[in-house]
């Protein structure tokens, strides 16, 4: 049975953002040069394919064993060519103040995404689609292929990288009953806007919500979204969360997302003294 969040309570669904977040974690980690390493207080992913993934996502270390335990991590990560890496810090984190720590050990706050929620029953629905804009759920290697190389371009990630995401969703991403479902958006016949669902923790999460730039300010971010959101409502999941990037804000808001949390993102330095 699925694990279905009902309860609409702000702390529960922040729980259960994050969450869905972190089980993605040994997804990564199966990648081609990649690991997903799990210890007592800590949950992490190394992969030299690109170090934007390199990331600890969840740490809970008692304060007076703190500033060890960045020295230890970061030179795991500089041990095998991985810096800069990232630290997340959320609602789950411990000491409550890592921030603080990872700042006085050389770190700076990278970025800051907001978590947003919206209650599937109350979403619109897409009346419309664009006119010669056609969304299909992601079945086949062309079309996988398809959507790999459109985020790429968009967030700028590294061939290595997109290889590797492209062997990871192939697994992950193909199956119509599976939990994470991939969705390509094609005008006039050639893909321009991707999008992905993920559920987790209890809620239907959107992720890898993209369009190549020739193909924005018309409306496609919207519908790749929607169409996210819906099929986590067919799937019967009452609510969708995701974070929220600056050019996707305001997109979301319009929608009904409501901002609940933020997620600091502190990235380590590049030489570690």
């Amino acid at each position: 049975m699925k694990n279905i969040l009902l309860d609409s309570s702000p702390s529960l669904l922040v729980k259960a953002m994050e969450s869905n977040l972190h089980t993605q974690a040994p997804l990564l980690g199966q990648m081609p040069r990649s690991t997903y390493w799990e210890e007592p207080g800590l949950k992490a992913v190394i992969t030299a394919l690109d170090p934007s993934e390199c990331h600890v996502y969840q740490s809970q270390v008692q304060p007076q064993d703190v500033e060890a335990r960045i020295k230890q991590v970061v030179e795991r990560y500089r041990s095998q060519g991985c810096l800069p890496m990232y630290w997340q810090v959320c609602s789950s984190i411990k000491p409550v103040n890592m921030g603080e720590y990872l700042e006085k050990s050389g770190f700076h706050l990278f970025a800051q995404p907001p978590g947003m929620s919206v209650d599937l029953r109350q979403l619109e629905r897409i009346e419309k689609l664009p006119d010669g804009f056609i969304i299909e759920p992601v079945r086949t290697d062309d079309q996988l292929r398809h959507w790999v190389n459109i985020l790429a371009k968009v967030d700028g990630l590294s061939d290595a990288l997109r290889d590797g995401f492209r062997l990871m969703f192939k697994d992950l991403g193909l199956d119509p009953e599976g939990n994470s479902q991939l969705f390509l958006g094609v005008e006039n016949g050639v893909p321009v806007a991707g999008s992905r669902l993920f559920c987790a923790g209890g809620v239907a999460g959107i992720w890898h919500v993209s369009t190549l730039p020739e193909a924005r300010g018309k409306g496609y971010g919207t519908a790749m979204t929607l169409a996210v959101a819906h099929a986590g409502r067919e799937m019967g999941y009452h609510f969708s969360v995701l974070f929220a990037t600056p050019a996707g804000h305001g997109v979301y808001r319009r929608l009904g997302f409501q901002e609940l949390c933020r997620i600091d993102v502190y990235q380590s330095p590049v030489q570690v003294r």
